[in-house]
């Protein structure tokens, strides 16, 4: 069954969903959401989730997560998993930490304006990726290679018959001229 299954997707910018769905029917395959919209808190709590994968914070640039605080959290979630430390304690780090994961990066994100999706890696072959970079970015999570993380600021355009063009394109391996293809700065984003 081609098209998008696993997490919800309420509350992610209609115009991605469309965009991926069409992508799947286009080239049959079943994309696997991970993780959608997020609330603020919702983005700290994934932040605490997956602080190892998100090297500890360093996936964030500094002005979203200033050194000192990704310092702070990062101390916050040592003591959350010392085997030494009481639970009393655990639970004060545990709250201490989401509280500043929310401050500080919480509805920086774009999860929590809907202008992000987390999909499997599983489930995106290369053609399927090509098809969707080129109207969404990927951003990489550090050392997390069990999903892609894909955003659009700028709303993505209606499926048309251009972009089926390209799809085509890329499915029988031709050359899809570079002007197409999403511009991927580098350096380190706002993610999760």
């Amino acid at each position: 069954m081609a098209g998008l299954i696993g997490a919800s997707v309420v509350g992610v910018g209609r115009d991605i969903v469309n965009y991926l769905t069409e992508a799947a029917v286009f080239f049959r395959a079943t994309i696997v959401v991970t993780s959608g919209y997020r609330s603020p808190d919702g983005q700290a709590q994934a932040m605490l989730n997956n602080w190892v994968k998100l090297e500890h914070g360093r996936v964030y640039k500094p002005v979203t997560l200033p050194e000192v605080d990704r310092a702070k959290l990062d101390k916050l979630f040592q003591d959350l998993h010392q085997a030494s430390l009481h639970a009393k304690d655990k639970e004060q780090a545990k709250a201490e930490f989401l509280k500043l994961a929310k401050e500080r990066v919480g509805s920086k994100s774009l999860h929590t304006q809907g202008r992000a999706i987390d999909v499997a890696r599983a489930s995106i072959t290369p053609q399927l990726y090509k098809a969707i970079t080129l109207s969404m970015q990927e951003v990489h999570e550090g050392k997390r290679h069990d999903i892609y993380h894909f955003q659009s600021m700028p709303t993505i355009p209606q499926v048309d018959a251009a972009t089926k063009e390209k799809w085509q394109a890329i499915q029988s391996g031709s050359h899809v001229p570079k002007e197409h293809h999403v511009f991927h700065p580098p350096g380190k984003f706002v993610v999760c």
